[in-house]
């Protein structure tokens, strides 16, 4: 269930404070995705071959049953320390010790009462919603953009999707590291478009774009 060993993922934030603009670099130029018919179509092909008995989608499952059964479908508290360090692992895998540091001092309460406050948001502007999910998440000492990305996609997987360097790849045919909310925005966008044509839900459009993308 180790996603994406041996690659840089997202983009880290050294800092407690969630700063005021993304950490992806200013200026970007927009990207523009492979045309949906496209990637859809390869990732629809992808799947009808799939394995399903794969480590990574069978981990993938247990994890998503373990958050469900503890936290409840709508989400009614918040993640304990052993379930967010599970989800941490699932999304950094092998690069971890990145931000490691940043999470040594993490309390079961810490963790706990910020991923409630998340869960428990509601608004009824979809973009503004996921910016406050987002952002509250990030108040976690060590979550970035990609491992705030991973708990939403895991706890409301018909809702919001992972963002990683191989997803990005496989939508946009280019290579990036580091992942802020516009990029975020952007990508979700696009895999919730692709999520109504394929008529899966936006955390199995990730997983398998990720599966299939080198």
């Amino acid at each position: 269930m180790l996603r994406g060993i041996g690659r840089n993922r997202d983009c880290v934030r050294s800092r407690l404070r969630v700063p005021p603009f993304d950490c992806a670099m200013a200026g970007r130029k927009k990207v523009q995705p492979t045309a949906l018919s496209t990637w859809v179509s390869d990732l629809k092909a992808f799947r009808s071959t799939f394995n399903t008995t794969d480590a990574d989608w069978v981990g993938t499952v247990v994890l998503k049953q373990k958050i469900k059964t503890h936290v409840g479908q709508p989400p009614s508290v918040g993640l304990s320390l052993a379930l967010f360090s599970e989800i941490v692992t699932w999304k950094l895998a092998g690069q971890e010790d990145r931000t490691r540091h940043h999470r040594a001092k993490l309390t079961d309460d810490l963790v706990r009462k910020i991923t409630a406050c998340a869960f428990s948001l509601t608004h009824p502007d979809p973009d503004y919603l996921t910016r406050a999910h987002l952002y509250v998440l990030q108040g976690i000492p060590g979550v970035s953009t990609g491992v705030a990305s991973a708990i939403l996609a895991l706890i409301f997987p018909d809702l919001y999707c992972v963002i990683d360097p191989r997803i990005w790849k496989a939508i946009y045919g280019l290579n990036q590291e580091q992942f802020g909310l516009s990029d975020y925005k952007h990508c979700l966008a696009d895999v919730l478009s692709a999520s109504v044509t394929l008529g899966w839900p936006p955390q199995e459009v990730d997983f398998f774009a990720w599966k299939m993308t080198p």
